[in-house]
């Protein structure tokens, strides 16, 4: 199994004057998305090995959350990763990366957001809830529009999968609406 390079996360910005900055360039390890654990990010030149986190184990990288739409890019910034949050803001947008072992399952589950699923690195198969599957192999996107599902890893080698997360409406079928399910990462 060939192991992931941490992911790495470069925020610009303004200096004072108006001139355009590396505000942080930072690599972060996956955290276990079910446990309360501390940050496991490296120093912000981003030449330090990644200490602890779930290398090999996979886990979740919260790279960017927003807390308004339109999204706010003056003034300070806030760093969410390690914080327990649930998958998918009501209000901003959440990009995540997710490390996925060979043999790993996700429960099945639905946000109230629009989700683009992009395979950065190997295949998963995504699974919905009548059974249906389908692989998602590198360079390849999902559009995932509220609708139950997981995802698995039935490779012998690591898969990571960008997520890009915006709050929707509720699905709504023949009047029935359909809800978010019991999943956080918290």
């Amino acid at each position: 199994m060939t192991s992931l390079p941490p992911a790495r996360r470069i925020v610009t910005g303004h200096d004072a004057s108006g001139k355009a900055i590396i505000e942080s360039d930072t690599t972060f390890s996956p955290i276990d998305p079910h446990a309360t654990i501390a940050v496991t990010k490296t120093s912000d030149d981003g030449a330090n090995p990644a200490a602890g986190g779930m290398k090999d184990k996979g886990g979740f990288i919260l790279l960017w959350r927003t807390d308004s739409f339109p999204a706010k890019v003056s003034g300070p910034w806030e760093d969410y990763h390690g914080k327990p949050l649930p998958l998918a803001d009501k209000i901003g947008t959440t990009v995540r990366i997710v490390d996925m072992p060979p043999g790993l399952s996700s429960p099945m589950h639905r946000t109230e957001s629009l989700d683009f699923g992009v395979v950065l690195t190997g295949e998963v198969v995504l699974e919905l809830d009548d059974g249906a599957e389908t692989t998602v192999r590198q360079g390849q996107t999902v559009v995932q529009r509220a609708t139950i599902h997981a995802w698995h890893n039935r490779t012998n080698e690591m898969a990571r999968v960008l997520f890009i997360l915006l709050p929707s409406e509720t699905a709504t079928i023949n009047g029935k609406r359909l809800g978010k399910t019991n999943f956080s990462v918290n």
